[in-house]
This record gives C-alpha cells, sequence and structure tokens, in this order.
C-alpha cells in the first residue's frame, strides 16, 4: 500500500478520513485566527483599521470607538461548514461557535472619548483526523488525532480625539483559554493489545496591549466634491509573553497516568495592521486593509515550529447604504461584499497554505438604532499537492447590535 504523509504528523497512513468541522492545519500553533467580531467587518473582508463607526463597535482598532453614538451591546454566532479534499477523500462537515460579545457606551462625544469592554475569539482549533494504520510490526488498528479549544481575548479600553480630529486608543488585552490535542489507537483485533489514549492540554493566560491611531479626514483637502471621509488608521499589537499550564496523561487498560506537568512560556508575535477607507457621496464605502502577524517567531519552551510563518492578508470592501427615506424599510438596509487573499500561518514540505476568501453580507434594522447584521464568507484554503488538505470554507455569521441611551447629562 502507498504511503502517504499527511502534514506531517500522520505516518504510514492508508486511509484518512478527515472531520470536526475545523481546518486540520489547526493543529499548530495556536490555531486558527479570527480577526473579526461582527458580521458587518466580516462583510467588508474581516478588516476595516480605517473606519469609525456610530452603529457598530469594532475590536481590530480601539481608534475607531472615537464615533460611538450611543450605548451598544454586540454579541452573535457563526456557523462553520467546510469540505475537506484530498487525493483519496472528500469529507463535509459543520459546526457553529458562539462568536463573543462586546460593550461600548460614549463618555464624552465632544472629545471622542469612549469605554469599550469584551470578550471575543482570537484563536480556534477543531479537527479530527481518522487513519488506518497497516504495518508489519503491530496489528492492524485506527488512530484518532482531536484537537479542540482555542484562545479567547478579554479586553477593556478607551478613545480619544485628539487636535485636528486625530484619533487614538488603547486597550488591556488578556489572552486565555485551553487547547487539547488527543491521540487514540483503537486496535480491530485486541488479542494481546489493548486499546490506549493520549492527552495533551495547555491552558494558555497572557497579558498584552493594542493600540491604534485614525487619522482626520484627508478629503477636505481636495475642497467640495463627492469624494469624502478619506482616512487612514493603523492598530499594533506587540508581541507578549503567553504562559501555559500543560499536562500529558495516558490512558490505557491499567488506568489513567499522567506523564508530566508543568509550566512553558513562549512568544505570541507582534501584529500590525493599517488600511484606508473613503465614500463616494454617503452610499458608498470603500475599505483597503492589510495585516501581518510574525508567525515564523511563534515559539513554546524556546522551540519554534518549522510548519508555521508569517502571515499577510490583503482585504478589499464595499458598503452601499441607500439614503434613508421615511416609512421605507428598505432604504435602511445597507449591503456589503468583498474579498481577501491570505497567506495563513501554515506551511508544509516547501508549500505555502494560502486562502482566497469572497464575502457578501447586510444589515437588517430592528428599530432605528438596532440591526440583525449577516455575512457570508466563502473561502479556498489549502492544496493537495504533496499530499496536502484542499479546504472549501463556508461560513455564515449573525450579529445582533443594540444600542440605546444609557446616560444623559442635566444640565443646571
Amino acid at each position: 500500500m502507498k504511503k502517504i504523509n499527511l502534514l506531517l504528523f500522520i505516518l504510514l497512513i492508508q486511509t484518512a478520513l478527515i472531520a470536526g468541522g475545523g481546518s486540520v492545519y489547526s493543529r499548530y500553533g495556536l490555531g486558527d485566527f479570527r480577526y473579526s467580531f461582527s458580521a458587518r467587518r466580516i462583510g467588508l473582508g474581516e478588516l476595516g483599521y480605517s473606519i469609525s463607526d456610530r452603529e457598530f463597535i469594532s475590536t481590530l482598532n480601539p481608534a475607531s470607538w472615537n464615533n460611538l453614538g450611543l450605548t451598544r451591546f454586540e454579541t452573535g454566532v457563526f456557523v462553520n461548514a467546510m469540505n475537506y479534499e484530498s487525493s483519496q477523500n472528500s469529507v463535509f462537515k459543520s459546526t457553529a461557535y458562539f462568536n463573543g460579545l462586546v460593550f461600548g457606551f460614549p463618555i464624552s462625544k465632544e472629545n471622542g472619548i469612549s469605554f469599550v469592554t469584551g470578550l471575543t475569539p482570537y484563536s480556534n482549533v477543531s479537527y479530527e483526523i481518522l487513519s488506518s494504520d497497516k504495518n508489519d510490526l503491530v496489528p492492524d488498528h485506527t488512530v484518532t488525532y482531536i484537537g479542540e479549544g482555542g484562545i479567547q481575548k478579554l479586553f477593556f479600553g478607551s478613545s480619544l480625539r485628539l487636535p485636528f480630529n486625530i484619533s487614538v486608543g488603547a486597550s488591556f488585552d488578556y489572552y486565555m483559554g485551553e487547547i487539547s490535542n488527543n491521540t487514540d489507537i483503537l486496535f480491530h483485533d485486541t488479542l494481546g493489545y489493548h486499546n490506549s489514549t493520549f492527552k495533551r492540554q495547555f491552558s494558555y493566560h497572557g497579558i498584552g496591549f493594542t493600540a491604534g491611531l485614525i487619522s482626520p479626514d484627508i478629503s477636505k483637502l481636495f475642497g467640495e466634491s463627492e469624494f469624502k471621509e478619506f482616512h487612514f488608521g493603523f492598530s499594533v499589537s506587540p508581541q507578549l509573553n503567553l504562559t501555559a499550564d500543560s499536562s500529558s496523561t495516558n490512558v490505557s487498560l491499567i488506568g489513567t497516568y499522567t506523564a508530566s506537568r508543568g509550566t512553558i512560556t513562549g512568544k505570541l508575535p507582534l501584529r500590525f495592521g493599517f488600511g484606508t477607507s473613503f465614500k463616494i457621496t454617503d452610499n458608498y464605502l470603500f475599505t483597503f486593509d492589510y495585516l501581518i502577524h510574525k508567525m515564523s517567531q511563534f515559539e513554546f519552551g524556546n522551540i519554534k515550529s518549522n510548519n508555521l510563518q508569517d502571515v499577510s492578508k490583503f482585504s478589499f470592501g464595499i458598503e452601499y447604504h441607500p439614503t434613508a427615506k421615511f416609512n421605507d424599510y428598505w432604504s435602511l438596509v445597507m449591503l456589503r461584499g468583498g474579498f481577501s487573499y491570505e497567506k495563513t500561518p501554515y506551511i508544509f514540505n516547501g508549500e505555502s497554505i494560502n486562502q482566497l476568501s469572497l464575502y457578501a453580507g447586510c444589515s437588517l434594522p430592528l428599530s432605528y438604532e438596532n440591526s440583525l447584521d449577516i455575512a457570508f464568507q466563502y473561502a479556498k484554503r489549502g492544496t493537495t499537492n504533496k499530499n496536502l488538505i484542499l479546504e472549501n470554507i463556508y461560513r455564515l455569521t449573525f450579529s445582533l447590535s443594540l444600542g440605546e441611551i444609557w446616560f444623559i447629562q442635566v444640565e443646571r
């Protein structure tokens, strides 16, 4: 039988069945990164560093909170479906995830001071690989590789509008979460052999911060025209120390044995993003953004992975906002779309795992200040070359954005 090398960690496999609802590549590093929280940002290509929203809360750039109009609460879920293709198999799986929640309110609209806090997903690990192994050393058996968990980010921060309408912001970020990697061995004929499970679990925590800036409206330098609200912005999250409480456990016929337990320290590398946005009339918003994450420098226990590379992501988005008309519901519906090209953090056999994504979305008003936001993403990631996996991703995101007046200053 032909032996194939599947992601460099399955040896002597005859057949492989991939499942789990997430990416098989998420076994490496901290898994797949989540760049955006809200369906609006996802519909615009997932980024948007230079947009100051009045009706939405962005988690990418704290400076964007300067224009917050009301006290806002946002939460959501997304459904992730994936079709996996190898040189021998094709499997379809799906699952749903909670997309976090954020809360914010303006303190001084005149000075662009707002406070925002939230808990959002930072990365996700979800894979399951079944393999049938045949060789001359041991009887036929099935090996199952399972990974689950991820990192969440708890943050709180504020924004401020400086002279000349330069907006800045910063947030304190606390990273936490658990990631487990299990290997189950099941023998077809148990005579003389016993099934076993090997578990590795990591409980991560670390402290960092994010700072950002958004420029004033540069379009005013060009005089009166339909070209308006031209901004650029950037956001940076410096490298931080990440600590993991780790344990390795073996489960067999004789019971459960903890092979090792301890604390491992590592480094989560710098992430930097910048972009620009502008409007043509009041109806069309355009965004161009670029992100880089130095994941080739990710290390744990002073060890770097040869299967990790720097992340780079380019995205473009367009949003259409009709001119609002009295008693016309559809004039309040916003439409958006975009695309992105990403060099993901994974590299195998010298083959970079790249991803091309297309996006579409809309905002459906529930009332004047509240909306249900919907975004759809289709992405193609990876390749079947060199015994790797091609993933077709279908992701549907729902976000609920609610706004109310909580604080009213009373003049005396």
